[in-house]
């Protein structure tokens, strides 16, 4: 099976427990490894793991040992991907040039339609791994080719 490419820190931080990890250690200014445990709910393993991987790409550090306790801290702040900052959105409101069929019709109805252009490979990967995230969330079978990349999303309002 072929893998799609994307930026190593887009691919790290969008693993959800890496994410958690990542985005705790962004609110405060260090934490133990059994604080990270306890507040991102993960078995010691799995969390040196991940640990291990944010720190391999130089997001956290273990800057200090204190006996036996481990303490990490961001080492490097980075846009995180996500439903908001996976997209850096150019927003605009669809009325000409429709395509025909189902989507035509609902460009040119009262119904509020925004298409938002995504720029870069970080974007791209980002809202594709938004929509597989949430169509499983949703419990809706979706069957992404492994090759398909997002170019525009388009956000469709419900009417009132």
């Amino acid at each position: 099976m072929a893998r799609v490419q994307a930026d190593p820190i887009t691919a790290a931080l969008a693993h959800p427990t890496r994410r958690n990890l990542y985005s705790t250690l962004c609110e405060t200014e260090e934490m133990s490894t059994v604080q990270l445990q306890s507040s991102v709910d993960v078995d010691r393993y799995n969390l040196y793991h991940h640990l291990k991987k944010l720190a391999s790409l130089g997001l956290v550090e273990n800057h200090r040992d204190v006996g036996r306790a481990r303490w990490w801290k961001v080492a490097s702040r980075v846009e995180m991907p996500g439903i908001i900052t996976a997209v850096k959105p150019i927003v605009t409101k669809a009325k000409s040039n429709s395509p025909p069929g189902e989507i035509g019709a609902l460009l040119e109805s009262e119904n509020g339609i925004h298409l938002i252009s995504l720029e870069g490979s970080r974007d791209k990967i980002g809202a594709k791994l938004l929509f597989e995230q949430l169509a499983d969330d949703l419990g809706i079978e979706v069957d992404i080719p492994w090759n398909f990349v997002p170019g525009t999303i388009a956000l469709i309002e419900q009417d009132k």
